[in-house]
């Protein structure tokens, strides 16, 4: 019976983690139920900056789109969230980064361009690349596409606003970490590496980066340390660029965006200072029902 009264506290603690949320947003709460690796994907589209200024480091694009799926790692028919569950959609607003330099090479996707956080205070860097997750209603929300008659790179309206598209509630907030090059970057601090076809950002290619989850509801579920260099999350990105004549290119989208991330799930366990009152006033309650009347 004390270990049953127990597990019972602990349901109900954990019920109660996300109850702020749930006051202020008729949402469903966004909740990982299984511990272990998983696997984030998320897609969008890439727009240059209309970053123009010479103070410090330029941002050279943002992103915008949706998450469509967290599944176990390596299986990827045990989904634990996708697109729609709970009627619930998630997109997301990269922005703030910039290219600190690049080295040319063979082949198509030959050269190195290395990423870091733009500076110029003007325009509303801040030295980091961050990576904004919002929750929204599935129907009923902004969620808008990105196809002809969308939504326009052009409606960006701040350096971490992007209409339609910012407007949920903060889910995670990430930024990205260096240490994926180890003791081999120098200069500016390289937070997202990349093999591009192009000299600069956005090209079509890959890259890979490191990330921490520094704010937002949903940041209790990743385990600090649990990847390479201590951050939260490994990702890698594909980049394919776009005809200026399409739809998207129209709305100001050049370049296609996918990304996998690694991450590890560790769910908050509830307080032990909460657990034994409420297990106390379980079992309380249990005696005086068994009492003979």
């Amino acid at each position: 019976m004390p270990t049953i009264l127990l597990h019972a506290a602990a349901a109900l603690m954990a019920s109660l983690a996300f109850s702020g949320a749930a006051r202020a947003t008729p949402l469903a709460p966004f909740v990982l139920r299984t511990p272990g690796m998983v696997e984030i994907k998320y897609s969008g589209y890439l727009a240059r900056s209309s970053d123009r200024g010479t103070s410090g480091i330029r941002e050279a694009s943002f992103a915008a789109g949706y998450m469509t799926s967290i599944s176990e790692l390596g299986n990827p028919g045990n989904r634990l969230w996708h697109s729609g569950q709970d009627n619930q959609s998630i997109s997301f607003m990269m922005y703030g980064a910039g290219d600190a330099m690049s080295i040319a090479g063979p082949g198509t996707f030959g050269n190195q361009v290395m990423g870091t956080g733009c500076t110029n205070a003007a325009f509303g860097c801040d030295g980091k690349i961050h990576l904004d997750f919002y929750l929204d209603k599935l129907v009923g929300g902004t969620n808008p596409g990105f196809g002809f008659g969308g939504i326009k790179a052009s409606q960006r309206e701040g350096f971490d606003r992007l209409g339609g598209i910012t407007d949920g509630e903060l889910l995670m907030r990430w930024e990205f970490v260096s240490g994926l090059l180890g003791a081999a970057a120098s200069g500016p601090d390289i937070t997202l590496y990349q093999h591009l076809n192009g000299m600069t950002s956005p090209s079509s290619g890959y890259g890979s980066y490191l990330a921490n989850c520094v704010s937002g509801a949903a940041c209790q579920y990743f385990r600090s340390g649990s990847q390479q260099a201590g951050a939260d999350f490994y990702g890698t990105t594909t980049m394919t660029q776009l005809l200026a004549l399409s739809a998207f290119g129209q709305n100001g989208w050049v370049t296609r965006l996918s990304d996998p991330v690694i991450a590890q799930v560790a769910l908050a366990q509830p307080s032990s200072a909460w657990l034994l009152p409420l297990g106390l006033a379980l079992l309380s309650g249990l005696r005086r029902r068994q009492r003979p009347s």
